[in-house]
């Protein structure tokens, strides 16, 4: 297969021509000028790498949980395929859903593929922005073997709040494994932060949110992992959950090849604006109704984020349109970045001759136009039109 687009953004620049996808890999590049005929044209769009979500909970009315079926998992996988994503790691700490996730990446999916689970939990020391200790419980190194043995060789990040009881002897056992380890939903003050990642860990969760923030006498968690260049940091990038000024700093102190951009996404990202049932109702919670707005967000009944409900995509526009940083750069966060990190740089995160034919075709609205996976096209805009699970729709939906 030839495809033509004036604007492919391929690891070594932008470039206008004809581009080959020979068995599932990209082939020669060939200029505008090249006596060549395409079998796709993609004039006016512009095709860049397939996107990489390593912190993704779900979508498309599908929550990644112990009570997912195979047909709901494929569901998600194409849903995300919508948004570009053509790589994602499901994020749960349920062990049915690992093991579930896990069978279904060793075979073929029609939809964005997984490459990985990503384990946020159990063991966290704080849920918002109040800081609110809601009794996480302490390490038991049962449910962590469990865990190992769930996901098998597809448990690549697990997350944990280094004050929690037991909280190093996980470290060190996950890290035994070869899996990396993250940071996530803590109280740690910029001491305690350091102390953690002196132990290995390496990864900071969605930077900024749930953790301990910059203040001029000690700097937390975040600034820990501002300033320590082993760790990498995902960053929501919506300018929601973290304000664009805060993104701003972020990208001027840390290194960019250590920022990748992730969507925390929850069931309802991609949902019909509208009022909704939580699924888990909790007495005398502001959490038990849901409100999806029209641009997007999920919100609790009294207006604070409840979920993250845009894509990776919406991110990267919100980049290059209110921060003013090039396309050609913010690709990396999406893409090169999280391939570097989790070991699948060789073969995915840019466009190269003989990398996997992992690519998005976008507007220049940043829609996703068409995806394609190991060179299949897993979503076309005009192609496919309904993905939302229905059910979830007449179960959850008020009115």
């Amino acid at each position: 297969m030839v495809i033509y687009c004036d604007r492919i953004y391929m690891e070594d620049g932008i470039k206008d021509g004809f581009l080959e996808i020979r068995d599932g890999k990209f082939g020669k590049f060939f200029p505008k000028e090249t006596e060549m005929k395409a079998d796709l044209d993609y004039s006016g769009f512009r095709i860049i790498p397939g996107i990489v979500d390593t912190h993704n909970h779900g979508g498309f009315g599908v929550r990644i949980n112990d009570g997912c079926t195979e047909e709901e998992v494929k569901l998600y996988l194409k849903g995300e395929a919508s948004w570009g994503v053509t790589g994602v790691f499901p994020t749960t700490f349920q062990l049915k859903a690992m093991e579930l996730v896990s069978r279904m990446a060793e075979e073929e999916q029609y939809g964005a593929q997984i490459l990985g689970i990503n384990s946020e939990g159990p063991w966290g020391a704080r849920v918002g922005e109040k800081g609110v200790n809601t009794g996480y419980p302490k390490v038991d190194m049962e449910v962590a073997r469990a865990m190992v043995q769930a996901g098998g060789k597809w448990l690549k990040l697990v997350c944990i709040a280094p004050e929690v009881e037991g909280a190093g002897k996980a470290v060190d056992y996950f890290l035994s494994q070869g899996i990396t380890m993250s940071i996530y939903h803590t109280n740690a003050n910029y001491a305690q932060a350091n102390e953690a990642i002196d132990r290995g860990i390496t990864v900071a969760t969605h930077l900024g949110n749930v953790m301990t923030g910059l203040h001029h006498r000690d700097i937390g968690t975040m600034g820990a992992c501002l300033l320590r260049d082993e760790v990498d940091c995902e960053v929501i990038c919506d300018g929601m959950h973290v304000c664009n000024p805060m993104l701003d700093i972020i990208f001027r102190l840390k290194p960019h090849d250590k920022v990748m951009m992730v969507s925390d996404n929850v069931q309802y990202a991609g949902a019909p604006a509208g009022e909704y049932l939580r699924e888990t109702q909790v007495e005398n919670s502001d959490r038990n109704r849901i409100f999806v707005t029209e641009d997007g967000r999920v919100l609790s009944q009294s207006g604070r984020l409840s979920g993250s409900g845009r894509p990776v995509l919406y991110g990267m526009k919100n980049l290059v349109e209110q921060l003013h940083m090039p396309l050609e750069e913010v690709v990396r966060f999406s893409s090169w970045n999280p391939c570097r990190k989790y070991g699948y740089l060789d073969r995915k995160g840019s466009i190269r001759e003989g990398k996997d034919g992992d690519f998005v075709v976008i507007s220049d609205e940043f829609q996703a136009e068409a995806t394609y996976c190991m060179g299949k096209c897993v979503y076309d805009r005009k192609r496919d039109r309904e993905l939302f699970n229905q059910e979830f729709l007449r179960k959850y939906k008020v009115g």
